[in-house]
């Protein structure tokens, strides 16, 4: 299993009607990677990272309207309220942290859409809140009760910088310039089961060999039990192509391996479970074979758990290689739901490091039956 290790806690959680269960999860690492418990959450879902302010920002105590959102003290562990958008809907929304200035708008500005009502938000470092986009897909009248929503910013240059919103309910996925004029919206359909698509991982991705023909595209993976297509979209004009997953599951989170700063990285994973969600540090990538900087981490959701891969394009092979990096199961409490690449804390903050931690530098979700029944 090479040289898998396994981290288990055992946690006592609020489950319906105030009655108590006991839930656990189980951590399974590979390649030498340490799992941690990093912190205790109420209702953690989607984040990002704020490399200039060494915070994290959080959507949280999930299940609130309007969303709510939080940052996290990389240093202390503290978490404050940050802001709340004005949709009235509480669905998940996968959220981004920009990491240098865009347009009229600071880095440090959280643009996060509205989980329903077809606007992004642009939050900024110190948690106003304003309106960067309207119009866009809000998937009502969908076939699907979701409505998660994603925005992603183009940090490459392949679309001009722009972003990125996809709606889970309507199947779409739209650009959106600097402006926040809608340039195109694409409408997804998977030919594996003959239906609206259900967008929700998102990355836009440049030029690198190890990226493979997900190069100079946006990458778009479902939210879907029953199907492993993604969809790789010409950012020009929104035409695509579907592919199969390069992990043998339907990808819930994309990131890339590197520092901003040149810290040591480790990989912080959410797991969403009500009052008792967590947040998983994964550290000392020093032995995952082949790994290189900017190459893909993916993570898959499953159905009380979820895995992560190192995922790279091998040109010898004409194929994609997936490792196998940390698996989490548990009796159907738990939920990865998102995952991201920030510094392992310096050790004279109030963090304390385990001995031997390493850490090459560089470098989601529950599904409730709304979700399941979306879903099949």
């Amino acid at each position: 299993m090479h040289n898998a290790q396994r981290l288990l806690w055992t946690l006592v959680g609020a489950a319906g009607l105030g009655i108590l269960s006991h839930a656990q999860v189980t951590v399974t690492t590979y390649h030498g990677v340490v799992a941690t418990e990093w912190l205790t959450t109420n209702g953690t879902m989607k984040m990002d990272y704020d490399w200039v302010r060494d915070r994290f920002v959080v959507q949280h105590e999930y299940g609130a309207a309007p969303p709510k959102y939080a940052t996290i003290d990389l240093a202390t562990k503290n978490l404050t309220h940050f802001a709340q958008t004005t949709s009235g809907m509480y669905h998940e929304t996968l959220l981004t942290v920009m990491p240098q200035n865009w347009n009229n708008y600071a880095q440090g500005t959280t643009f996060v859409s509205s989980a329903g009502s077809g606007n992004i938000f642009a939050i900024d470092p110190n948690g106003n809140v304003s309106t960067f986009a309207t119009g866009l897909p809000n998937g009502t009248g969908a076939p699907t009760p979701t409505r998660y929503t994603t925005v992603r910013w183009d940090e490459y240059g392949v679309a001009n910088n722009d972003l990125f919103y996809a709606n889970e309910s309507s199947g779409q996925v739209s650009r959106v310039d600097s402006n926040g004029n809608i340039v195109w919206t694409t409408t997804l359909t998977d030919p594996g089961f003959q239906q609206l698509a259900l967008p929700e991982a998102m990355i836009v991705l440049g030029v690198n060999p190890r990226w493979g023909p997900f190069q100079r595209s946006v990458i778009v993976g479902q939210n879907s039990g029953v199907s492993w297509n993604i969809f790789r979209i010409d950012p020009a004009t929104g035409n695509y192509t579907v592919m199969t997953s390069p992990i043998p599951d339907a990808p819930e989170s994309f990131r890339v391996f590197h520092s901003r700063t040149g810290a040591p990285l480790a990989l912080y994973v959410s797991l969403y479970n009500g009052a008792n969600s967590k947040i998983i540090q994964l550290t000392n990538f020093t032995n995952i074979p082949n790994l290189q900087p900017n190459d893909l981490f993916i993570a898959g959701e499953d159905y009380g758990g979820g895995t992560i891969w190192h995922v790279y394009w091998d040109s010898a092979a004409n194929s994609f290689q997936a490792q196998l990096i940390a698996q989490f199961t548990s009796n159907q409490a738990y939920f990865l739901e998102d995952m991201v690449f920030a510094p392992v804390p310096e050790p004279g903050s109030l963090l304390s490091l385990a001995a031997g931690l390493g850490g090459v530098g560089l470098l989601k979700r529950r599904r409730r039956a709304e979700r399941t029944s979306a879903a099949k």
